[in-house]
């Protein structure tokens, strides 16, 4: 047997149930049926009659509720193992506690069930009266009625045999007995993914809002876990995304809105025995369950990269290169060239030379001016000074907008040359205030 099968065993004891019901269902033969003339019925080959009830079902309902708590009880805190209940050792004061109280109230309710047998009967042969003869032949006495009503359990240990006493024809029954042991796990995940779905069908599916009692489903799925946590290292992962989820909600309901989502998220992945275990293995986020809210996630982001109304009278710059460096210098220092020079422009030189403040450009220009009609707005021209004109508006334009609108500090302020900077200032300040287009 495996080490891991060992360590298992060694901390679990299994409760087996002994609970018998009576369901007052009696086989139904051929002369409790009034045929017509010229029927006849199947062979037993062929097909069974079914059952005939000699009682109310409604007067066992309570026997079977009560079967149902017992077994509540034991999967509590533990899985189904050898026909009956693995659980931790420590778990089993607790688990034989309730069930004590439980079978109290389970012979309480076969005493009063017993003192009005005869009485229900006898109820139900006249509401039955078509079919009174049938039912008074598979009537039990109250005798064998009680003593076919019982609720007992016992509590057991599992070991593995000494290996003294084993022999070679012992080997695949250990064998077996491992198997059996390390498959404990998948028998949990298969368990908590039944509680789950029963969850999602009964409490989420077509709703928006849930209540505490879902939250109590959760812890319960939880504490499980918790419990038999030794019996697979996937099973504490889960246990903690339990926490996390929980934890992030408010303390009182309703639950909706994102609440609700993260509550039903949590709820698919404990639906699943795989995703229980690719989550136990790190290999299934929950995210992952939601791809609505990951489509959200991104529309959001395409939304952000878009620029909105009222952010269109912001500029926008994205890489702004102010000056370049060589570095390339007799004395070390850093050389710092302008991207616009001014000496690229044809014909500057003689312009400036020719150039007079307080004389207006256009005062050169011939004196018989060129109109031309543009939407009937009249454009005046001088023809010779045209293409040379557009050059320097081009350019006084393109140095006033980066210095007005790019919010990026110059290289020339990094290595303090106010002189420089203060320089091209005023050259620029000087022909966007002097020059009218």
């Amino acid at each position: 047997m495996s080490h891991n099968a060992e360590m298992i065993l060694d901390q679990i004891d299994v409760v087996k149930l002994d609970i018998n019901l009576w369901t007052s269902s009696k086989k139904l033969r051929p002369e409790d049926l009034v045929l017509a003339d010229g029927s006849k019925l199947p062979p037993e080959d062929l097909a069974y009659l079914g059952t005939k009830k000699t009682v109310d079902p409604n007067k066992l309902k309570e026997f079977n509720r009560i079967k149902k708590e017992a077994e509540r009880i034991c999967l509590h805190s533990g899985t189904r193992f050898l026909g009956g209940f693995a659980n931790r050792r420590d778990e089993i004061p607790r688990i034989t506690q309730e069930l004590d109280a439980l079978s109290k109230t389970f012979y309480e309710a076969k005493d009063q069930f017993l003192s009005t047998y005869n009485q229900d009967t006898q109820e139900w042969i006249a509401r039955h009266a078509d079919f009174g003869d049938a039912i008074r032949r598979a009537i039990e006495s109250v005798d064998s009625v009680a003593s076919k009503l019982r609720f007992d359990y016992v509590v057991f240990r599992v070991t593995v045999p000494q290996p003294d006493i084993a022999s070679p024809e012992a080997t695949p029954a250990v064998d077996s007995l491992s198997r059996r042991t390390n498959s404990m796990s998948d028998q949990l995940f298969h368990e908590i993914a039944q509680d789950a779905s029963q969850l999602i069908d009964r409490s989420f599916v077509g709703k928006d809002t849930v209540t505490g009692r879902s939250l109590n489903a959760f812890r319960r799925m939880r504490d499980k876990l918790d419990s038999l946590g030794f019996l697979d290292h996937r099973c504490m992962p889960v246990v903690d995304k339990i926490d996390a989820v929980l934890g992030a909600l408010p303390k009182d309901g309703p639950y909706n809105g994102v609440a609700f989502n993260s509550l039903f998220t949590l709820g698919m992945l404990l639906s699943d025995p795989d995703k229980i275990k690719r989550h136990g293995s790190g290999l299934l986020q929950l995210s992952s369950l939601t791809p609505v809210d990951e489509e959200i996630e991104e529309d959001v982001a395409d939304d952000q990269s878009v620029p909105s109304e009222s952010d269109s009278t912001q500029p926008v710059v994205e890489s702004v290169v102010v000056s370049e460096v060589n570095e390339s210098t007799e004395d070390g220092q850093p050389e710092v060239q302008s991207q616009a020079n001014d000496d690229d422009l044809a014909d500057f030189d003689a312009f400036m030379a020719n150039y007079k403040p307080d004389q207006d450009v256009f005062d050169s220009a011939p004196s018989a001016p060129v109109t031309v009609q543009v939407d009937t707005v009249d454009v005046f021209e001088a023809p010779k000074a045209t293409g040379f004109m557009e050059s320097v508006k081009e350019t006084v334009n393109a140095a006033v907008q980066s210095v007005s609108t790019v919010p990026a500090k110059s290289v020339k302020d990094e290595l303090n040359d106010d002189a420089d900077e203060s320089e091209h200032e005023e050259q620029v300040a000087t022909a966007a205030g002097d020059f009218w287009f």
